[in-house]
């Protein structure tokens, strides 16, 4: 029997040169127990650090550092996560460039980091180019310390690591969904805190007839109908697919060919998924 602290990983991503294949494979491990309804506190903590540093790695090589603080609506789990992650790989630098992230996070009080997420990422927007100083760090620390490939041996060395073939690891996913004794009301409650992207994401799935497999990030970066737009990327049993909200309508884009419509939907109520 596989312990709950365990990292899990397939045999394939462990045999793999490629460096990014072992920390996608415990990130998707990770995504499929936080499917199933699994908390944090029912997951490796080891596990999670990885996945937040990943997370966190991604978010800054494609937006920096003010799109991590957004995306991840400075979340003080997420912080801690990749803050202990950054200390236990050993990666010096890069755990200095973010704690003088969080510092500059703390310089902005309250108000001021409450008023940036709240409001549109991008125009005239001082915080955010305040926040984006960071990433001139991080690219620096770069240079020196390969946060990929650190994650990467960190995870092949680590004493608790299982390497499962697929066929393991979703099995010992369903096992571990099977002792959670409340999952009617865990998903009943993830549901109702979802925040409005997800919600509408949910509701063009079902108008479209598509299975959502899972959400990847929002992408302040988009361009729709030459202008930019925070869009919500995501995948379907269809593909990957693009979420934007453009003048009080939700369209569903296919990520193939950014005009083709999908569908879409106006007037949303955030009751309307329930």
């Amino acid at each position: 029997m596989i312990p709950t602290d365990a990292i899990v990983v397939s045999t394939a991503s462990f045999a793999a040169a490629d460096s990014h294949r072992i920390v996608m494979s415990n990130a998707a491990f990770v995504d499929a127990l936080f499917a199933e309804h699994l908390t944090a506190e029912e997951i490796g903590r080891d596990a999670l650090r990885s996945y937040f540093v990943q997370y966190y790695l991604a978010q800054m090589e494609n937006g920096g550092f003010a799109q991590f603080v957004y995306n991840s609506n400075w979340d003080p789990n997420v912080v801690a996560k990749v803050r202990d992650g950054l200390r236990t790989m050993g990666v010096r630098m890069h755990q200095a460039v973010f704690l003088e992230g969080v510092t500059t996070v703390r310089q902005l009080r309250r108000d001021g980091l409450d008023e940036f997420l709240s409001r549109d990422y991008w125009g005239d927007n001082p915080v955010r180019d305040r926040l984006d100083a960071v990433s001139d760090q991080f690219a620096r620390a770069c240079e020196v310390e390969d946060l990929a490939a650190r994650n990467a041996d960190w995870l092949r060395t680590h004493p608790k690591l299982h390497v499962l073939t697929r066929d393991e690891m979703e099995a010992e996913v369903r096992n571990r969904a099977a002792t959670v004794p409340d999952t009617p009301q865990r998903l009943a409650a993830a549901r109702e805190r979802e925040p409005r992207p997800v919600k509408l994401i949910r509701v063009l799935c079902a108008l479209a007839g598509h299975e959502l497999e899972r959400i990847i990030a929002g992408d302040p970066t988009y361009i729709y109908e030459d202008a930019v737009t925070l869009a919500w990327r995501f995948v379907t049993d269809e593909g990957p697919h693009v979420m934007v909200e453009v003048d009080g309508r939700a369209i569903m884009l296919s990520d193939a060919d950014h005009e083709q419509i999908v569908c879409e939907i106006s007037g949303f109520d955030e009751g309307d998924d329930q």
